[in-house]
Order: C-alpha cells, then sequence, then structure tokens
C-alpha cells in the first residue's frame, strides 16, 4: 500500500497527530542532520496530510452546509444570500449565473453602472448582452432579493401574513374552522364533511416609489450606490404595502383587514367619541372572535393607540391588561402588532395568517436623467396584491368618528 493510500485512509486526528510528530522531529536540534532522503520524505509526507486534512476540512464544511439548506427549507425558511459587489467570484456562482444571467456579477456591476450612465467595462458589456431585455427593465437577482429582503424586514406584518411570492395571478386555498369528525356506527357508509376550504384570486397591482439623487450619484462608489437605492426604495415600498395590508380597499388596490368585514354588532366594539376604553370593551371584543381562530389570533393597532388608550386599563384585581416581555406587548396575552397605518383609537384583532399576500420577487427598477435639476430619478417598481380570506377570522374596535 502507497503513502497517499494510508494517508487516505487516516482520521482527522490520526492526520493531526502524525503532523505534530512531523513537526517535533524537524524541530529538534539534530534535524539538520537528517540526510536530504529522509528530509524530501517528511517533506512529501506532510504535504499528503495537509492535502488530506484540507479535503477533511472541505467535507465537514459541506455537510454543515447542507444540514443548515436542509434545515432552512423544512422550516419553510427562505434562504438569501447577498455577496459584496466586487466579492470574487466562485464556481457555484459562475454555474447560478449560468441559469440566471441577472445573478453573474458581472451584470450586477454593469446593471449598476448602466443606471448612472456609467462606462461599462468589456466583460460588463458581454454580461449586460447575455440578459434578454436589460438595460434598466431586468434587475440583477440579488439586489432584487436584497430590497425585498429588506422589505420583508421593515414591514414585519408581511411576516404575519400568508406570504406567496408567484408571477402574476394566482389562485390559493385557505383553511377555515375545521369540522369535527364524526362518531361512526358500525358497517355504515361513511359520508365525507365538506373541506372547510376558501380559495381567493390574486393578481398584481403596481406600487411605485419615485426617488431623486443629484448628479454626485456618479462619484459613489458600486457598493455604496447599491445600499443606497435598496435602502431608498425598500422603505418606501415597504411602508406601502404595509399600508395596503391594513387599508387596502380592494377596489382597484389590495385588500386590507380593515375591509375583511361590513363591521356590526357581532363583530366590532365601537366605544363613544368622548368614552374611554374599558376592560370591559377589550373583553366584549375578544369574545367576538371566533375560538376557532383565536390560538394564532393577535392585535393590530399603532402605538399611540396601545399607550394612550389599552396601557391605563386594570382589571378588578388591579393588574395591568397590557404585559410586556422583551420589548414585546400583550393584551390579555395576545400579541400586539404594531403598525402606524391603524387608525389612532382603532384596533384589530384576528388570525394575520388567514390574509393571503402575494409579492412577485421580481422589483423593476427604471431610471432617468434629469437635465433641469442635474439629477437621476429612480423608481422602484413592486407587484403586490393582497385580500383577507376569510372575514370571520377578525374583529374590530374603534371609537366613534375616529
Amino acid at each position: 500500500m502507497t503513502l497517499a493510500e494510508i494517508i487516505a485512509r487516516m482520521t482527522k486526528p490520526e492526520i493531526t497527530a502524525r503532523l505534530a510528530e512531523i513537526k517535533g522531529q524537524l524541530e529538534k536540534r539534530d534535524a539538520a542532520e537528517l540526510d536530504a532522503e529522509a528530509l524530501a520524505a517528511l517533506n512529501e509526507e506532510s504535504d499528503l496530510l495537509l492535502e488530506r486534512l484540507g479535503l477533511l476540512d472541505q467535507q465537514e464544511q459541506r455537510a454543515a452546509r447542507l444540514q443548515r439548506i436542509n434545515a432552512g427549507l423544512e422550516s419553510g425558511t427562505t434562504l438569501h444570500t447577498f455577496p459584496a459587489a466586487n466579492a470574487p467570484e466562485s464556481a457555484a456562482s459562475r454555474q447560478a449565473a449560468d441559469a440566471d444571467p441577472a445573478a453573474a456579477p458581472e451584470y450586477r456591476t454593469a446593471w449598476l453602472k448602466y443606471i448612472r450612465g456609467v462606462e461599462l467595462t468589456d466583460a460588463e458589456k458581454r454580461a449586460f448582452s447575455n440578459v434578454p431585455g436589460a438595460g434598466a427593465e431586468v434587475i440583477p437577482t440579488q439586489t432584487a432579493n436584497e430590497i425585498i429582503s429588506r422589505i420583508k424586514t421593515i414591514a414585519p406584518i408581511l411576516g404575519e401574513v400568508t406570504l406567496l411570492h408567484v408571477r402574476g395571478a394566482v389562485k390559493f386555498a385557505v383553511e377555515g374552522e375545521r369540522s369535527l369528525a364524526e362518531i361512526h356506527a358500525e358497517n355504515a357508509n361513511i359520508t365525507s364533511a365538506a373541506a372547510p376550504l376558501t380559495t381567493v384570486s390574486l393578481s398584481g397591482f403596481e406600487i411605485v416609489k419615485l426617488v431623486q439623487i443629484s448628479g454626485t450619484v456618479m462619484n459613489m462608489s458600486i457598493p455604496a450606490f447599491e445600499q443606497w437605492i435598496v435602502t431608498m426604495l425598500s422603505e418606501s415600498l415597504a411602508w406601502s404595502i404595509e399600508n395596503l395590508l391594513i387599508n387596502g380597499t380592494g377596489a382597484n388596490q389590495p385588500k386590507g383587514v380593515d375591509k375583511a368585514n361590513t363591521w356590526g354588532v357581532n363583530n366590532s366594539v365601537t366605544v363613544g367619541a368622548a368614552a374611554s376604553l374599558t376592560a370591559a370593551n377589550v373583553q366584549t371584543l375578544i369574545g367576538l372572535l371566533n375560538s376557532g381562530y383565536d390560538r394564532n389570533a393577535k392585535f393590530a393597532m399603532s402605538k399611540r393607540t396601545l399607550f394612550t388608550d389599552f396601557m391605563p386599563l386594570q382589571d378588578n384585581s388591579k393588574n395591568h391588561i397590557v404585559t410586556v416581555q422583551n420589548n414585546n406587548y400583550f393584551v390579555y396575552g395576545y400579541p400586539v402588532l404594531l403598525s402606524d397605518y391603524v387608525a389612532v383609537h382603532t384596533a384589530y384583532l384576528g388570525d394575520m395568517k388567514k390574509i393571503v399576500a402575494n409579492l412577485s420577487e421580481s422589483v423593476n427598477v427604471k431610471s432617468a436623467y434629469d437635465i433641469n435639476t442635474n439629477s437621476y430619478k429612480y423608481s422602484g417598481v413592486a407587484q403586490f396584491d393582497s385580500t383577507p380570506a376569510i372575514g370571520d377570522a377578525f374583529v374590530k374596535l374603534a371609537k366613534g368618528g375616529a
């Protein structure tokens, strides 16, 4: 058996121990007395050991990476990677770029230069020509993913709804309250219960934000410019989406939770305009929510409503109705989602997962130079739609006139 074959069978601890022995031999005072043949043998052996150790390290890293990916897929987590614009290109990134030309690092830098009117290198021009309909029409994959990721961070209510990422129109079935299992008489026919599913249809409405920056954009580095445009567009688009999830009318726009029902005595509580919110009002509201939706129910309200209407409340035992845990607020144990787009003195309670939304993964950015102001204008366009699939999953509390 050759030395290489022997080392190929060695474990990582064995390799480490052998390398330590070789190191000790070379550090001895009489190492200089080693003949050329012995020294060459030690050098060859150490090279083979180090090569094998590197392969074992790569295998461990690959196994750990696959474990993380599998865990992410099993939990339904979307994994995003955003390499730096000037990061060295790996074989994996080149393979991804071959499948998706808009993911090529050269296209990313080319696109970020193009929308600023900066001259492209020959490599960037080739990458630009590889993407059909490029120009300002096709945003680089990493940049688009980063915008989507930041939108979700800025508008956390997106993480509470059932969020899809599908291009164009989509139909989706949402489960309502489960029907009960029935007692079966022996030998009798079994009749299937009606499936409590509600099908919703979503299209796509354009949400557009225009931002403007002076001609100094020409002097910005590529990473700095990308960070600026991603931050500006993602913040504006996220606020628009959050507002629509709350207040969208459903008439030529997405529908929000405020239009989940026609509000009345069976699904809402109204407090007099001159009156103050009471614990009894909140208790009545909670009682209106069907118990089938209670497990995942959360409150949605503005920070002002929380602190001016809910915080002062106490029960008969002088216990606070609103509690705080690690900067998270709870009303009678129900988590509170804070949004500035919920009207003041108004609150909703319900299962947010019964709101179905579709946010296309593609975000388009278009640019134009304004000669009158020596500035560049950039418009970000996202396709979004939403609707509460089951109106009974929500109840509303509001002051009169609010």
